[in-house]
Parts: structure tokens; sequence; C-alpha cells
């Protein structure tokens, strides 16, 4: 790694915008981008930890079935390979390295951080986080699992905080072992109420030279053929649609509707999630930067 190289990890909870963040940063000259390795690692590599159950299973076999034959490159995506051989190779060349991946990908694996990079975080509302979520995972078992509940769905996947307790929790630990002394966390909303005067802040912050092409793009379906990403990963977003409102978007639109869904919007088992994660949502809310 060059010592003007800048690497940065956006950690996030799912349904942040979080890939809107990746598709502003593929306008960077010289940049390399890495989405989600240590989700692949999680739930479908080797040494995977997620515990599945039987019709999880069976639709993640039917899926593997459907693969071509060069499409399995996740089988490498253990633990160890995503932070030595991925995060921490050398890409010389590249003025930038960025990656986003969930925070509770990383939970009992927190000696995986990768070394050399700025550890960034983002958060969004629980109410706008968890209805979007139980959509994905929903429409990703096919509507057999639904009965669960996302909550118990959640559990499954190994998200025993329900994704924003390990957030907090990476957040605290990377303060804790000198890795970041202030790590900037930025919110989804800022990032559509105010998108230039966030991003702007965001890249001061962590050393990348800011531009206004940072905040807009051309809609792609494809934007994440450029991305080191394991094909199976693909393969899920091409089923049901986990990244096209990101790949669809041409900038960071202020929504119609920045107020999070109403409780009363809400089922009991997104509700639940809402609960418990709404502490560790406003702890980090208390420390985001201001745009």
């Amino acid at each position: 790694m060059s010592d003007d190289q800048v690497r940065v990890m956006l950690w996030m909870v799912p349904r942040s915008l979080a890939t809107a963040v990746l598709r502003s940063m593929s306008n960077l000259d010289n940049v390399k981008l890495i989405n989600e390795p240590f989700v692949c690692a999680a739930s479908l590599g080797p040494d995977r930890v997620t515990s599945w159950n039987d019709e999880a299973i069976k639709i993640l076999d039917k899926t593997l079935e459907s693969l071509d034959e060069d499409a399995g490159d996740h089988k490498q995506y253990t633990f160890s390979w995503v932070k030595e051989s991925l995060l921490e190779a050398p890409y010389t060349g590249k003025d930038v390295v960025f990656c986003k991946d969930t925070s509770a990908s990383l939970v009992g694996k927190l000696d995986c951080i990768p070394k050399g990079y700025r550890h960034t975080f983002i958060i969004r509302h629980p109410n706008k986080v968890y209805k979007s979520w139980k959509d994905v995972v929903t429409k990703l078992a096919a509507g057999e699992q639904e009965s669960l509940g996302l909550d118990t769905m959640l559990k499954m996947s190994g998200a025993e905080g329900y994704g924003y307790e390990e957030h907090y929790k990476l957040y605290e630990h990377v303060i804790s072992m000198g890795i970041e002394t202030d790590p900037v966390i930025i919110d989804a909303d800022d990032l559509q109420t105010n998108p230039e005067g966030t991003l702007r802040k965001y890249c001061e912050a962590v050393g990348i030279k800011y531009s206004d092409k940072l905040l807009s793009w051309a809609a792609n379906q494809d934007a994440a053929e450029d991305w080191s990403m394991a094909k199976l990963q693909l393969k899920g977003h091409k089923l049901v649609g986990t990244y096209t409102a990101a790949f669809e978007s041409v900038g960071f639109k202020k929504a119609d509707k920045i107020d999070p869904p109403a409780r009363s919007e809400l089922s009991d088992d997104i509700l639940k999630c809402v609960d418990y994660a709404m502490p560790f949502y406003e702890k980090m809310l208390a420390k985001k930067l201001s745009p």
C-alpha cells in the first residue's frame, strides 16, 4: 500500500443507503470498490456462521444449482481470505480502496478487521431499516419463511441483536482498541436532505478528495460488474432485487417523505426489532457527522 493511498471501510446495517454511497464512490478516479465480502464469508463461505434452517438451506441449494460453473467463487470467501487476500491486497495504482460491509458479519470475528483502513459507519432510522429489510428477506425466502417474522429470520441469519446492536458494538470496539479514536458516522437521511454537505464532510474526514461528481451517476443495473463481489451475491440481487433501488438511482435524490414510517404502519415483528435497536441507533445518532 502506498503512503498516500486511502482505504475506507463503511460499516452498515442493511437498508441504510450504503450501496448508494458505493455508487457515489465509483465516480472517483483510480478507485477499487469491494462489496460485502464478510457478508459472503458469514453466510455463504466455507466457514459460514449463519444458522440456516432447513427451508433456508433448500432455498440456498436451489440458488447454487442455478449458477453457472464459473460462479462458485464464494467458496474462497473464508474470513481470513477476505481479510488478508482481498481487503489487505496491495491494489497498486489505486488512489482509494473503498469497501462497504455489515457490522453483524464480524460477530465473533473481530480479529479479522482489516489493517490500514479508516473505519466509518452509516446509520438510518430503525423504522425505515426494518420495514425495508423485511421486504427483502421475504422476497429472498420466496414467502416460505414470512410466518416466522422478521425478528426470527434475523436471529437465524446470525444477527442476534437485529443488526443494530452489532453495529454499535463494532463502533465501540474500534474505539476501545485504538483502531479509530473518533469514528465517522453518517446518517442516511442527511445523504438525502444534504448530500453535498454530508459527502464533503465525510470525504474531508477520511482523506478522500471531494468532487461534485460524487453527487450523481448513471442508472445502471450492471453497476456491480466492476466491484469485487462474490458472484453468488450478485445472483441473489438479480433474483430478489436487493440493490435495485441503488442501481436505478442517479443520485441521492431527496425523499418525498423523510420522516420514518409511523409505528402504526409497522407489524409486530418489525416493532420488536425497532424497539430493541432504538437505543443503539440513538447513541450513534448523537455522534453523527453534521453536514
